[in-house]
């Protein structure tokens, strides 16, 4: 078994190589490259293991494929079923909710809509 499959560089480049044969999003380093806003050069690094990426590189790359950055993080992570965080009880599912909508807003001021 290899290693280097089990570092942070070989799980993204895993689960990059996995999110690229899907059908949803980008299915090419030149497509990723355009929607995420990060080089194709990175892209690639990135899949041959050659260096660490940024957690804002990784948050990039996620985005273009609907998912947050934790996700590509996960080992043998299933790009057709990536894992989800479920808050347990009610009071964790109210605080998900009142953080959601305080990002949200957030993100209005941020893009100077509010």
């Amino acid at each position: 078994m290899d290693a280097s499959r089990f570092t942070p560089e070989g799980i993204l480049a895993d689960n990059l190589n996995a999110l690229l044969k899907t059908r949803d999003g980008p299915n090419s380093e030149i497509g990723l490259a355009k929607k995420s806003g990060v080089g194709q050069a990175t892209i690639g690094r990135i899949r041959k293991r050659q260096g660490a990426a940024k957690i804002d590189t990784v948050s990039k790359l996620a985005k273009a494929y609907g998912l947050e950055g934790w996700q590509l993080m996960v080992a043998g992570m299933n790009p057709t079923n990536p894992p989800v965080l479920q808050p347990l009880s009610r009071a964790e599912r109210e605080l998900h909710a009142r953080l959601n909508a305080a990002f949200a807003e957030l993100a209005k001021l941020k893009e100077g809509g509010g």
